[in-house]
């Protein structure tokens, strides 16, 4: 009876000790990080981050969430909570232990106003991510206002993602950034949407959207106005469609600059359409440096873009020199090939609507002006022409101005024939 008794209290006490060890255990998966919530959703104020604290307190905090939330192999979530967070320099590395991490940024993330509070190449960055998603609707202040002024270099980006594989950024403002707002290098198969870019006109260097190195990228529905290009794509960069951009003020939308740098990777398979541009310094643009070294671009298409009040609103240049920059007057070594402009419509505010200015050494190869209607922005010019030099490549459909390109060109200017333009703005 006595040891029956011991028996049934012994099994009792196992029992016990088992359900507590389960109540105890990590949730599968999990690898044994757990948060304060018990959940996947990684609170960046349960790590200390405040609306009072400092910016390298929030730093801290912000990295300590984001470390717990990558060594999960589930789908965590990064979550800032609404509220105005000052924030320094953070660099979320990876790669994580789960296939997909979401950054959800409700509330707005300051950066310090001092550019020396930035030593690196970007305020946020985003490093070796896999799957990542960034969205919330909320805002990026760079507070640039201060660094605008200065020289473009040791300014940082504001929002950069290095070598992600796979990944959409949607529904957040990036404002007043230091540099470009966002730069995307080596990365694949990244998808933009639905954001908003905002700094003033005279904000120098503060590019919307920067590609290079990069491939498979979709740009869709995005609101720019800046102090620079608003998208601008780079060397090494291929595979990339831009749709439903709208660009204004800025210097609009831009392949290059190319080869300012010895080695730079071709730029291949750009195709950009469906976007509007407004009071731009320039329209749909390939821009190339004197003196590059060879490399090529190829297969870019520009199509359906609408122009309002845009200088320059179709322009190749190869002679590319921002504030007198150049250090040779020596042609481009860019090859330029297999370009369309098709569907360009709107009005030009310079007498020069369309300048295709190409290489000396190495012209522009299959280029080619569909359905081309630009009219004079009366206020401003009173009639448009077109400039060609060292192209080749051919007209289709309606033609204002008239063309310079193609065997039978009309009144409009050639290289062979009269002056060159006035410059184009310049810009870095």
């Amino acid at each position: 009876m006595a040891s029956s008794m011991l028996f049934k209290i012994a099994l009792i006490s196992c029992l016990a000790v088992a359900t507590a060890h389960k109540k105890a255990a990590p949730p599968a998966g999990s690898s044994g990080s757990t948060n304060s919530t018990g959940s996947n959703i990684f609170d960046v104020t349960k790590y200390s981050a405040s609306t009072s604290a400092s910016a390298s307190a929030n730093s801290k905090a912000f990295l300590e969430a984001f470390k717990a939330a990558c060594t999960v192999k589930g789908r965590p979530t990064f979550l800032v909570p609404i509220g105005t967070y000052q924030l320094g320099p953070v660099t979320f590395e990876g790669p994580c232990q789960g296939t997909h991490i979401t950054f959800e940024i409700q509330g707005t993330l300051v950066a310090p106003p001092d550019v020396k509070s930035i030593p690196g190449n970007a305020w946020v960055e985003f490093d070796s991510l896999h799957e990542m998603v960034l969205q919330g609707g909320g805002v990026f202040d760079g507070q640039g206002q201060s660094t605008w002024p200065l020289p473009s270099h040791n300014k940082p980006i504001s929002i950069r993602l290095m070598k992600c594989v796979i990944g959409r950024i949607s529904n957040i403002t990036s404002k007043n950034s230091k540099f470009f707002h966002m730069s995307l290098h080596h990365a694949e198969g990244i998808i933009i949407e639905n954001l908003k870019i905002v700094a003033p006109g005279h904000s120098k260097n503060t590019d919307g959207i920067h590609i290079s190195g990069s491939s498979n990228i979709t740009l869709n529905n995005i609101d720019i106005s800046t102090g620079d290009d608003c998208i601008s794509i780079g060397p090494g960069t291929n595979n990339v469609i831009v749709a439903g951009v709208k660009c204004g003020p800025g210097h609009g939308l831009s392949i290059g600059s190319l080869g300012k740098y010895k080695g730079e990777e071709d730029v291949g398979n750009i195709h950009v359409k469906n976007c509007t541009l407004t009071g731009t310094t320039n329209g749909v643009r390939i821009k190339t440096w004197p003196g590059a070294p060879p490399s090529e671009a190829f297969n870019i298409t520009f199509e359906d873009v609408t122009m309002t009040n845009v200088s320059y609103p179709i322009i190749i240049d190869q002679k590319y020199c921002p504030n007198g920059e150049c250090t040779t007057h020596a042609p481009s070594l860019v090859k330029l090939r297999d370009i369309r402009f098709s569907r360009i419509r709107g009005t030009s505010n310079t007498p020069v609507a369309v300048k295709l200015a190409c290489s000396d050494k190495e012209p522009c190869q299959n280029v080619k002006l569909q359905d081309i209607s630009l009219k004079p922005l009366t206020s401003a010019v009173d009639e448009i022409s077109s400039f060609c030099t060292n192209v080749h490549g051919a007209v289709s459909g309606i033609q204002n101005p008239d063309p310079c390109l193609g065997p039978h060109p009309g009144n409009s200017s050639n290289s062979d024939s009269s002056s060159a333009p006035s410059p184009a703005p310049t810009d870095d």
